[in-house]
């Protein structure tokens, strides 16, 4: 049983200053679960604990969350309080960097995989 989770598991890297949602599994007395909400957000990474932990911040609260529960945000229009922090740059940002440009949601190679991304249509 355990031996076929991590056959299954995937695991995302994320960095410091990423933009994710969180997996919110919790539902108030007298609501219906599947008429809620899924993923609370937009949420920040602020340090990464472990390979499967990190401290994220929501707008007011911070928690500790682990990788299966988080989805990265591919927003292209962040909120002022995300670009505030200053710790990510959103796509129109980075296309005025000098750096070269590798993805058409431009965003410059971060030394990942790169696999054709699902929101572009040039690739």
């Amino acid at each position: 049983m355990k031996r076929n989770y991590y056959l299954r598991v995937l695991l995302r890297p994320y960095a410091e200053g990423d933009v994710v949602y969180i997996l919110d599994t919790a539902v108030l007395k007298g609501k219906c679960k599947k008429l809620c909400p899924r993923w609370k957000g937009l949420a920040l990474i602020i340090q990464k604990l472990s390979a499967y932990l990190y401290r994220v911040r929501l707008r007011n609260s911070v928690f500790v969350v682990n990788h299966d529960r988080m989805m990265p945000c591919r927003d292209r229009k962040l909120p002022n309080w995300v670009k505030e922090n200053g710790l990510t740059s959103s796509p129109a940002d980075a296309s005025t960097d000098t750096a070269e440009i590798y993805c058409t949601c431009r965003k410059p190679w971060d030394g990942r995989f790169m696999i054709q991304c699902d929101f572009c249509d040039t690739w």
